[in-house]
């Protein structure tokens, strides 16, 4: 599985503080908002809830302290990320946090035993995602949920215009955007929607929660 260092020529420490610096905006009132409207209400009283492509396990002790979780899951392919994680102080449960190549080996976790299954900034990176959609579907109980936010394609200007916002040197920092710029742009909302109904999702909502994402909230066909 392609990591997003090895894409983007960084140290896995530099994209664990990207990742650490950039939660709150990552993950803001807007992010939370759609969340607890249109992934929160449709949740079991004590849902089973996994985050693949996990990282330093903001996003779950997030969401133990909004939500009371039966169980949570956690999988990166970065070994750095799931250290960080597990020093975290999560509200009521003991997360499962371990290295797992989403594209090597199947989830591992029974058929049919997660409610919620959510997925940040992943699967555009994948040569494949199909195969990855399917252990997904797998995976989720009957009526369960699969959240995905991830890149949409956005014109070349505003995209660098956006990477410079960011940057404190963007003469130094431009050359990686470039690269970066095929990888993030891959798929319109059409294209994703495409993507997960052939992978076997329906669509509930969609909707922008912050400039270049989009938040699919899809349910497995046929499982009920």
């Amino acid at each position: 599985m392609p990591t997003h260092q090895e894409i983007g020529g960084m140290s896995d420490e530099d994209l664990l503080q990207r990742l650490i610096t950039s939660h709150a905006e990552r993950y803001g009132e807007a992010f939370w908002a759609f969340f607890d409207t249109e992934v929160g209400k449709r949740l079991p009283p004590r849902p089973v809830v996994m985050d693949l492509g996990c990282g330093p396990g903001l996003f779950l002790r997030d969401l133990s302290m909004r939500y009371t979780p039966a169980a949570l899951h956690g999988y990166d392919i970065t070994p750095a990320m799931i250290d960080y994680a597990r020093q975290n102080a999560y509200t009521g449960v003991t997360p499962t946090l371990a290295v797992h190549d989403l594209t090597a080996k199947p989830l591992p976790v029974a058929d049919g035993s997660v409610h919620l299954v959510q997925m940040t900034a992943v699967l555009h990176v994948l040569d494949d995602p199909m195969p990855v959609l399917a252990d997904i579907r797998r995976v989720l109980a009957p009526n369960g949920l699969f959240a995905l936010h991830d890149w949409i394609r956005t014109p070349l200007p505003d995209y660098l215009a956006s990477r410079a916002d960011q940057s404190t040197d963007p003469t130094a920092d431009r050359r990686r955007w470039f690269r970066l710029f095929p990888v993030h742009n891959k798929y319109t909302i059409e294209d994703w929607q495409w993507v997960l109904e052939q992978g076997g999702f329906q669509m509930q909502r969609s909707t922008q929660v912050r400039p270049h994402f989009q938040f699919f909230v899809t349910t497995p066909n046929g499982k009920k």
